[in-house]
């Protein structure tokens, strides 16, 4: 509950930062629904390796965080700028 009250308020405001105000009712609706999506993805393929070893689902979830980085580094070098 507390990772997905930091999310939506924190994600929210960089949306807002990113966007021109006339486009944000659609980025947060694109942004939620490709968060939904991923979100979904995400558990099924770590319920489906639960299943089939615990370490092999370990191993993915560090994998796609540490891969996770590369869009934000992207992005936080691009909102500076």
């Amino acid at each position: 509950g507390l990772g997905l009250g930091v999310h939506e308020s924190v994600m929210s405001a960089a949306v807002a930062d990113m966007i021109p105000a006339s486009r944000r009712a659609s980025a947060y609706g694109v942004f939620t629904g490709v968060f939904g999506i991923a979100w979904f993805a995400g558990s099924a393929i770590e319920g489906g390796l639960y299943d089939v070893s615990v370490t092999a689902m370990v191993t993915v979830a560090v994998v796609a965080q540490l891969a996770a980085l590369v869009p934000i580094l992207i992005a936080a070098r691009l909102a500076r700028r």
